[in-house]
C-alpha cells in the first residue's frame, strides 16, 4: 500500500479535502480516501506533498500521426461544421508516423492518462498499445469528430461536448463560458504541428489568463472529469474515487488566495 497526502486532495467529483490522504494498492488503484477534516496526523510510511493532488488529465483531441497538421490548419477548421472541415483537412495531410512516439512520450510526461487520437491511417496501434495511456481511437477518414466548437451563432447541441484550447479562444473575442455548459467543456491539444508540447496543463494555464474569472478548481474539471465523460471512461478515469486507477498529478505554486493558476504553477506526475 502507498499512502499519499497533500495540502489539498481534489477528487473533482467532490469538494477539495484539506490535508487529505489517498491510499493506493500495488497496482495504483485507489482503495481509500481519508478526509482528515484538515487535522493532519503523522502516519507511518506517509508521503506528504506541498500542493494539490488531482487525477491524471484527459486529452480529448490529439493527432499523434499527423504532425503535418499545423496551427493554421486547425484555425481554418474553426467554423460551423467543425467535424466536416476537420475531416477534409486531415485527408489532405501526409501521415507522420515518426512523430507518434514523441507525442506519446509528451502526453505521459505531462500527466495525461487517457487521450482521443484522430488519424486517417491506423498504422501506429502497436505503439499506443505499448504505452501507459488509454487511447480512444477515431478514424477521421470514416467519421466526423463529434466535438463542438463554440464560435458561431449556430446553437450548440446540448448533449455534445465542447472542445476548448488556447487556439480556439484566441479566435473567440470576449468568450464567456456559459454556466449551463460548464460540465461539457473539454480540453484537447492537437498535433506536434499545432503544439510544441502536448500538455493539458499548459492549456489550462493559458486558459486561466484568457478567462481570469474562473478558478483553477473549475478549469481542472475541464481537463479531467469532463473529458472522461466525453470518452465514456469516467468509471475508470477523471476523478479520485475508490476503485479507480486515474493517475495522480501534483500541482504546485498555485495562487490559493485567488484560486488561480499563474505562470509559476508547475506539474509533477506522482502516479
Amino acid at each position: 500500500m502507498r499512502k499519499i497526502a497533500a495540502n489539498y486532495i481534489f477528487p473533482v467529483t467532490a469538494t477539495p479535502l484539506k490535508n487529505g490522504i489517498i491510499v493506493l494498492d500495488e497496482k495504483n488503484y485507489i482503495v481509500d480516501i481519508i478526509d482528515t477534516k484538515g487535522q493532519f496526523k503523522e502516519i507511518q510510511n506517509l508521503e506528504f506533498y506541498s500542493g494539490v493532488i488531482i487525477p491524471g488529465f484527459i486529452d480529448v483531441f490529439t493527432l499523434l500521426s499527423i504532425s503535418s497538421f499545423s496551427k493554421n490548419d486547425f484555425k481554418k477548421c474553426l467554423q460551423d461544421d467543425f467535424g466536416s472541415a476537420l475531416k477534409k483537412s486531415l485527408l489532405k495531410k501526409e501521415t507522420t508516423p515518426t512523430a507518434v512516439q514523441r507525442g506519446i512520450n509528451q502526453l505521459e510526461a505531462y500527466g495525461t492518462v487517457a487521450a482521443a487520437d484522430y488519424f486517417t491511417v491506423n498504422d501506429h496501434a502497436e505503439q499506443k498499445r505499448k504505452s501507459k495511456l488509454y487511447f480512444s481511437d477515431s478514424n477521421a477518414a470514416e467519421s466526423n469528430c463529434s466535438l463542438q466548437i463554440p464560435i458561431s451563432n449556430k446553437q450548440l447541441n446540448p448533449t455534445q461536448s465542447i472542445l476548448l484550447n488556447q487556439m480556439i479562444l484566441e479566435k473567440l473575442n470576449g468568450f464567456i463560458p456559459a454556466a449551463s455548459e460548464m460540465s461539457r467543456y473539454c480540453i484537447g491539444t492537437g498535433s506536434l504541428g499545432t503544439h510544441l508540447k502536448l500538455s493539458v496543463f499548459d492549456e489550462l494555464k493559458a486558459l486561466q489568463e484568457i478567462l481570469p474569472a474562473l478558478t483553477f478548481w473549475e478549469l481542472i474539471k475541464w481537463g479531467t472529469i469532463n473529458g472522461a465523460k466525453h470518452l465514456q471512461i469516467e468509471n475508470k478515469f477523471g476523478s479520485l474515487e475508490i476503485g479507480k486507477k486515474p493517475g495522480l498529478n501534483l500541482l504546485t505554486n498555485l495562487d490559493y488566495s485567488n484560486q488561480k493558476f499563474n505562470t509559476a504553477s508547475e506539474l509533477k506526475v506522482l502516479v
